[in-house]
């Protein structure tokens, strides 16, 4: 029914803590989608730990179902997005920030990600968005007065399992499925070598065992303690090591392993693993060993074992390593002391789903250590760097305070130095490693790190003081640090293998390989009226709710406006750049705004460093074109700027470069490489149709703060009156409506489908 499609969200944004757990889900989607003939129709997106599968941002109007991980999904919906390029946050921040309903499952475990989400829902309604948009928390050990924070209210509606559900035999069967608990005690002294033991003799023939260890360098000890070759022929089942630190195709080959149904009549299957496994993943072993974790998780942990209640008993041992915070890591003494002590009471007795229901509860009340506030979402959506070019760090709102991780990949690092154009990774070949681990990996002088400086156009070397949580490092391959068998290990000291890698290089602030260098050539004229049939066929397709006429009419005039600004001398020289001297006379009859041109090496920065043609652009809409009202000028404006990500609510100089004491902007008579002092001017030209546009002074005086002698208002005073009217939310999803038009415009163009 037209009206129920209408007042649904759509995308699907599901939350979940764990890697797995996205990887899990996607693929039951993909195969959910297949079956019902819709995956044409719905797509599919995964956001974790790097690129996401395809560029499913230039599909706004489009159903999709985003599943990610909690650090990439928040990060993004705070305008921060982990893993991606500054230049691309505001265009997920948009869309995941209007027409979504978000679904947070497990939420015990989202620690300080559970406020920001809350805190999210309520400022969306607070704030305004486009779209139906709502949430959910999804969890079996959770308490709604959990979800209430200053800006959000503990829901009232509450979806539980009934006693007419039990009715199902398959549920009844899970519900009552038998789990005796027992408590085993293994000495610190060869604490890996007495685990493996322990785990050969409680292992039985033709099932699957569990051992959940708490930290990944443990797991990956016991692992190898099981591999030791000493246990003859006790030691037949097949083994395999899960946690988090892999790269996308070992992970991938080790949970197909895991999910394959064991042979009852063959050795069995041991699977050693960290928390990757306690939560959501669909296996049922026959054993399950764990070290003592806090409750909420002890109870995820039961679920694994016996889990479809397909044998008579399934048994549960639990070694306590003692109470000082180096036996309870990742965990706090005081987390897990009410689990000890339940789980002592316990012995010899079930843990199944219904024995768990007559327990009393044990979880504490959950503290909210950081709880982001309105002035800080409204605060997040400028993304210009601050004066030593970094960006604020949001990770104390997207993840527990030790759950601090970066993104690392390894390249072979030539003796010469590193190359500007080295390609960027791709999620694939990356592994998010802890930063405390990180940092131990680098205490030898001869390792280094790397990351992309988007300012200056190189990696740059960083020092562990440098490194926070979401950042992406290359590390030298040559150095080691990374085993398919094992996944991170600082320890390794083997070269890492490496396929064979090409892709884009990383953006920058002074580089512009997708606004100049597409393979075809393209006028301008040509280019703009591609963006407006672009434009307005997202905005046909979302016209049941943004209805606003001065909104779409600013959102189409940018559309058509938002590359006059190519017109530009210097932009003009940059296409013309690197051509025969006979190829560049046919061509400048012309004003172009794609060359036909997509080699790295071929590639070549403008005259003036920093020249940002769509600045350009802005000031010739402000300046023109007639008969429009101030706020659809300052919109269409405003989102003509904003169309690559570089220039957005103020327009000042760059930070300091940091190899040296020079300014980033290289000429103080120039800003992002237009004159300050003296206006200069931007020809007239063709956009097609008859429209050409008149010849503008291009006057920087917009840059100052304030209003001037005559009354012209400054930049970031009209942007910041619309973040007032539209609120965060709206103005970015606008933005992202605008770059999606001009990507996708640029994608046709490229192969020839426009």
């Amino acid at each position: 029914d037209q009206t129920v499609r209408d007042s649904t969200p759509r995308r699907l944004v599901y939350c979940l803590p764990m890697r797995t757990l996205v990887e899990q889900t996607v693929e039951r989607l993909d195969t959910w989608l297949k079956n019902l003939d819709m995956a044409g129709e719905v797509g599919v997106i995964t956001l974790m730990g790097g690129e996401p599968r395809n560029q499913w941002y230039l599909e706004p109007e489009k159903p999709y179902i985003v599943v990610g991980t909690q650090d990439m999904l928040l990060s993004r919906a705070l305008n921060r997005g982990y893993g991606n390029s500054p230049f691309m946050w505001p265009v997920e921040y948009g869309l995941l920030n209007n027409d979504c309903l978000w679904v947070m499952d497990e939420v015990q475990l989202m620690e300080n990600g559970l406020p920001t989400s809350t805190q999210l829902a309520g400022l969306r309604q607070k704030l305004g968005v486009y779209g139906p948009s709502h949430s959910m928390w999804m969890s079996a050990t959770v308490r709604p007065e959990w979800l209430s924070t200053i800006d959000h209210s503990a829901p009232s509606q509450i979806l539980e399992l009934e006693p007419e559900d039990m009715a199902n035999s398959n549920l009844a069967t899970r519900h009552n499925a038998r789990k005796i608990v027992a408590e085993v005690e293994i000495a610190k002294s060869g604490y890996e070598t007495k685990f493996a033991s322990l785990i050969v003799n409680k292992h039985v023939s033709g099932s699957l065992t569990l051992v959940i260890v708490n930290t990944v360098e443990r797991a990956q000890r016991v692992y190898q303690a099981l591999n030791s070759g000493r246990w003859g022929t006790r030691d037949a089942a097949d083994k395999v090591l899960v946690h988090s630190r892999f790269r996308e195709a070992d992970r991938s080959c080790k949970n197909a392993l895991v999910s394959e149904k064991v042979d009852r009549s063959g050795p069995g299957l041991v699977v050693v693993a960290t928390q990757a496994v306690e939560a959501g993943v669909d296996i049922s072993a026959r054993t399950l060993i764990s070290e003592l974790a806090p409750w909420p998780s002890m109870v995820q942990r039961f679920g694994r074992c016996n889990r479809a209640g397909e044998y008579e008993q399934g048994d549960v041992f639990w070694i306590d390593r003692g109470e000082r915070r180096q036996d309870t890591a990742p965990y706090e003494p005081d987390e897990v002391e009410p689990a000890r002590e339940q789980m002592k009471s316990l012995e010899d007795k079930s843990v199944g789903p219904s024995d768990i229901e007559k327990l009393r509860d044990v979880m504490d009340d959950v503290v909210h250590d950081t709880v982001i506030r309105r002035r800080d979402v409204i605060g997040l959506f400028d993304t210009t760097p601050d004066l030593s070019g970094s960006y604020l760090d949001v990770s104390q709102y997207v993840r527990g305070v030790d759950e601090r991780d970066v993104t690392v990949f390894w390249r072979d690092i030539p003796e010469g130095g590193l190359s500007e154009t080295s390609p960027k990774p791709q999620r694939p070949e990356t592994v998010s490693v802890r930063i405390d681990d990180i940092r131990e990996y680098l205490k030898p002088t001869e390792k280094r790190a790397w990351t992309w400086d988007f300012l200056d156009e190189q990696w740059r070397s960083v020092r562990q003081n440098e490194i926070h949580p979401g950042m992406t490092l290359m590390l030298d391959a040559a150095h080691g640090g990374y085993s398919s068998e094992t996944g991170w290990d600082s320890a390794i000291n083997t070269p890492v293998d490496l396929d064979d890698v090409d892709g884009e290089a990383e953006d920058s602030q002074n580089s512009d390989p997708n606004s100049t260098d597409l393979g075809t050539w393209v006028t301008l004229s040509e280019h703009s009226r591609h963006v407006e049939s672009e434009v307005n066929a997202i905005l046909s397709s979302v016209s049941q709710w943004l209805t606003e006429p001065e909104v779409r009419e600013a959102v189409s005039l940018a559309a058509l406006y938002h590359d006059v600004g190519k017109v530009h001398r210097v932009f003009q020289e940059t296409m013309l750049s690197n051509l025969s001297d006979a190829e560049s006379e046919e061509r400048e009859a012309e004003v172009w705004a794609k060359r036909g041109i997509a080699s790295r090496r071929a590639r070549r920065n403008h005259s003036r460093p920093y020249f940002r043609h769509e600045l350009g652009s802005a000031l010739a809409v402000m300046a023109h074109p007639d008969n429009l009202t101030d706020i659809v000028r300052d919109l269409a404006a405003y989102l003509v700027a904003s169309h690559h990500g570089k220039v957005r609510l103020g327009i000042r100089s760059l930070p300091e470069r940091r190899s040296g004491n020079t300014d980033s902007n290289p000429d103080p008579n120039y800003l992002l490489g237009y004159q300050i002092h003296e206006s200069e001017p931007l020809p007239s030209v063709n956009l097609g149709d008859g429209l050409h546009t008149v010849e503008t002074d291009l006057d920087m005086s917009i840059a100052q703060i304030g209003v001037d002698e005559i009354g012209q208002r400054s930049w970031l005073d009209q942007t910041l009156g619309l973040l007032d009217w539209l609120g965060p939310f709206r103005l970015a999803y606008l933005e992202a409506i605008v770059r999606a038009a001009d990507m996708r415009a640029s994608k046709k163009e490229r192969v020839g489908k426009l």
